[in-house]
C-alpha cells in the first residue's frame, strides 16, 4: 500500500515525492527502481530527520499506526495515515491528543469519502431519496487478504481492517455510531484474528448498517442499501450501460418504490486515491478544510473495537471513543 501511495503522490500536482523508508531490503529497491531520484532509508526515524520532508503517508501494519504516526508529528510533518487509524480506540485518542498539542495536520486515508462512485449513491441516501430510516447490507467474502492482516494484534482481521471502509462512510452519513450487535465466527483456527462474523451499527438517527464479512471463506457479495421509498443496488443493476461507457465508468442502480430504475453513472477516473492526495495536499496549504480528521476516524476504530469484544460471544455493547 505504501508503493500504491507513492504512485499515487507522484501524480498529484504539487507534490514532490522525495523519499521512502522500509525494514524490507526488496521493498526498499522495488522503491528505488519506480523512483530512481528518490531516496530510501531503512528506518522511520532516519526519514523523519530530513528537514526538507514536510509530509507523510504512514502505511505500515495496524499495529504500528501509532508508534509511527506519533513520531511523524512530533518531528513536525504533517500525517496522513493508512486506514484503520490505528489498532485501538486508546491509541486513536493519543493520536489525536498528539496532533492537536503540535498543531499538525492528521489525516486519515479513509478512502471511500473520497470515492466518487460511493459518495453518488451517499448523495441518494443524505437527499432523502430512499427516505429514512435506511439499511445498509454488506455481505463479502474472500481469501485473498494474508500476513499480518490475519493478525489480531497487527491487523485486526476483517471487521477491523476491511470493514472500518462501510463503519467510517456510515458514520459520515447516518452520523454517530451507537451501538453495535455482533457474532463472530473462526472459520480458521491457524489465525489469531477473528476472521469472520456479522454485526449490525445502530445509529441515533434510526439508520443501520448490516455487515457479514470473512477472509477465510470464498462466497457471495451483497451490497444494496434499502428505504421505504427505494434502494440502491451496486453495479448497473437489471440496467445496461453502454458498452462503449461500461470500462470507463463505475455504477449503482436506483429503483424507486414503484420499481421504475435509474441507472447513476461515474467516471473511474480520478480515482479515490488520487482525489484523497489531492485533498491532503489541500489541506497542508491551508485550501481546504480536512474530510477524513482522527477526530472522525477514530469512530470507525470504535465501532470494530465494539463488535470484536462482543462478537465471540454474541451481544450488544454501546460504541464510545
Amino acid at each position: 500500500m505504501g508503493l500504491h501511495q507513492a504512485r499515487t503522490f507522484a501524480r498529484a500536482e504539487g507534490c514532490r515525492l522525495l523519499a521512502c523508508s522500509d525494514l524490507s531490503v526488496a521493498m526498499r529497491e522495488r522503491f528505488a527502481e519506480t523512483f530512481p531520484a528518490a531516496r530510501t532509508y531503512e528506518s522511520a526515524e532516519e526519514l523523519l530527520q530530513q528537514d526538507d520532508i514536510g509530509a507523510v503517508v504512514v502505511a505500515v501494519p495496524t499495529g504500528y499506526h501509532a508508534e509511527v504516526a506519533t513520531a511523524a508529528l512530533e518531528a513536525g510533518k504533517a500525517v496522513m495515515v493508512e486506514k484503520p487509524m490505528a489498532r485501538t480506540v486508546d491509541e486513536c485518542r493519543r493520536l489525536n491528543e498528539v496532533s492537536e498539542r503540535t498543531g499538525r495536520l492528521l489525516m486519515v486515508a479513509q478512502c471511500r469519502r473520497y470515492d466518487a462512485h460511493w459518495k453518488s449513491w451517499g448523495e441518494l441516501v443524505t437527499d432523502g431519496r430512499l427516505g429514512r430510516p435506511v439499511l445498509w447490507r454488506d455481505i463479502s467474502a474472500t481469501t485473498n487478504p494474508s500476513g499480518w492482516y490475519l493478525d489480531d494484534a497487527l491487523g485486526g482481521g476483517p471487521l477491523l481492517d476491511g470493514a472500518v471502509h462501510n463503519y467510517d462512510f456510515a458514520n459520515w452519513l447516518f452520523g454517530d455510531p451507537v451501538s453495535v450487535v455482533a457474532s463472530t465466527v473462526k472459520l480458521d483456527p491457524a489465525i489469531t484474528a477473528v476472521d469472520a462474523g456479522s454485526a449490525v451499527v445502530r445509529y441515533g438517527s434510526g439508520d443501520q448498517l448490516a455487515m457479514s464479512w470473512s477472509w477465510s471463506s470464498k462466497g457471495l457479495v451483497l451490497r444494496d442499501v434499502l428505504g421505504t421509498e427505494g434502494y440502491i443496488q451496486f453495479g448497473p443493476g437489471d440496467l445496461k450501460p453502454p458498452p462503449e461507457e461500461a470500462e470507463e465508468h463505475q455504477y449503482c442502480c436506483l429503483t424507486d418504490r414503484n420499481g421504475a430504475q435509474t441507472l447513476i453513472a461515474v467516471p473511474r477516473q480520478p480515482d479515490m486515491y488520487l482525489e484523497q492526495a489531492n485533498h491532503f495536499l489541500a489541506c497542508i496549504r491551508g485550501e481546504a478544510q480536512c474530510l477524513s480528521p482522527g477526530t472522525e476516524a477514530i469512530k470507525a476504530v470504535a465501532v470494530a473495537e465494539a463488535v470484536l469484544k462482543v462478537g465471540p460471544v454474541g451481544g450488544s455493547a454501546e460504541v464510545s471513543w
